[in-house]
């Protein structure tokens, strides 16, 4: 569905009552999803829009420890991964359905649960259970790896089954403003001493990494989803070259 279509739609949607509730009352947020590579694919649903709902200011949101947003399937409709605001403050409980979400762990896995008024639950962790398993997860984009940060795996509805995040030719990334830098793990868009500090409270001082921090600091070859002390010489490196 194009952006101008899903804006059409949601005109008229609001106009005769419709809207979806979450839409409605959700603030706006520009999604942070990559506006060519915003698709997923379903063998059961077709393709699904990760971007482009309502212009793009409330398509899917990729945070640090969990997502918000709406994605847009044509022969489903609207799929909630969550209102923005857990409970918790840092993940949804999916507890029980007024918090429920999709969370993300430190080392990329997507877990958690995302609602479609007109199928169901979407369970984030089912890609697990698959065989062979391909849990649902964000894969850092680090040489020689992606160009954006991106999302993998499978995700299982009962109502619409297999939701592939990771074809070929159509895939989810996030933006290049959310894909993380190697190195960088402040985030301020440069490799330089700066980023000395918040490697060693990861390292050594207990400070709670989030998938943005391990994605730059993980920089050991090959990569093992933490930051430990396996990557220093190579984060010494970075800072140096």
């Amino acid at each position: 569905m194009t952006r101008s279509k899903i804006q059409i739609r949601i005109a008229v949607l609001a106009l005769v009552g419709f809207i979806p509730a979450g839409l409605a009352a959700r603030a706006s947020a520009q999604t942070n999803v990559d506006p060519t590579d915003k698709y997923a694919w379903g063998e059961n649903i077709g393709w699904t829009n990760w971007h482009d709902a309502n212009g793009g200011t409330q398509g899917a949101d990729i945070g640090s420890t969990f997502m918000s947003g709406f994605l847009w399937g044509e022969n489903i409709g609207w799929i909630s991964l969550g209102d923005g605001t857990p409970a918790g403050g840092v993940n949804y409980s999916n507890g029980f359905g007024v918090d429920a979400g999709v969370n993300i762990d430190a080392d990329g896995t997507l877990h958690g649960l995302a609602w479609g008024e007109n199928v169901g639950w979407i369970n984030f962790d089912g890609g697990a259970m698959a065989t062979p398993p391909k849990p649902a997860r964000i894969e850092c984009a680090v040489p020689p790896g992606l160009p954006l940060a991106r999302l993998s795996g499978f995700v299982w509805g009962e109502n619409v089954g297999w939701i592939n995040l990771e074809v070929l030719v159509h895939h989810v990334s996030v933006d290049a403003v959310t894909t993380p830098v190697e190195c960088d793990t402040n985030h301020d868009g440069s490799v330089d001493g700066g980023d000395v500090q918040s490697f060693i409270d990861y390292l050594l001082l207990n400070a709670t990494p989030d998938w943005r921090d391990v994605c730059s600091g993980d920089v050991e070859a090959p990569p093992d989803k933490m930051i430990d002390f396996d990557d220093v010489a190579n984060f010494v490196a970075c800072l140096l070259a």
